[in-house]
């Protein structure tokens, strides 16, 4: 009994653990580093793992006029986009997107980009 039990034990130790997986981006629309025309009404995020959207942000700074950005928020029926809605004006110029996600592991990671609207 004593040596069945420490088989068990021994295998449970020796067997692989799961991986820890953490949300990373995995595309974005407009497309990281593009060049975009016409400005584009929203930004899109989809993520390589399910998020906590709640606790999710993301922000967007643009050119001088940029009318600002909305709060990220849930894409309807998938849990790995996030949409953030952009305010007109939208001029011409560089937009940097610093985005901070929470997955549903409760792993946090963030990152940023820029994409370019043209004249």
């Amino acid at each position: 009994m004593r040596l069945s039990g420490l088989a068990v034990l021994l295998t449970l130790a020796l067997a692989p653990a799961p991986a820890l997986a953490h949300a990373f981006l995995d595309h974005a629309e407009p497309r990281v580093g593009s060049q975009v025309k016409p400005p584009p009404r929203t930004v899109q995020l989809w993520f390589t793992q399910g998020l906590a959207a709640a606790f999710c942000q993301v922000t967007v700074a643009g050119p001088p006029g940029f009318g600002g950005a909305g709060p990220a928020r849930p894409a309807p029926g998938d849990n790995r986009r996030l949409i953030v809605d952009l305010r007109p004006p939208l001029p011409a110029g560089v937009y940097r997107v610093r985005w901070r996600a929470l997955s549903a592991d409760t792993h946090v990671t963030e990152g940023e980009f820029a994409f370019t609207v043209r004249p």
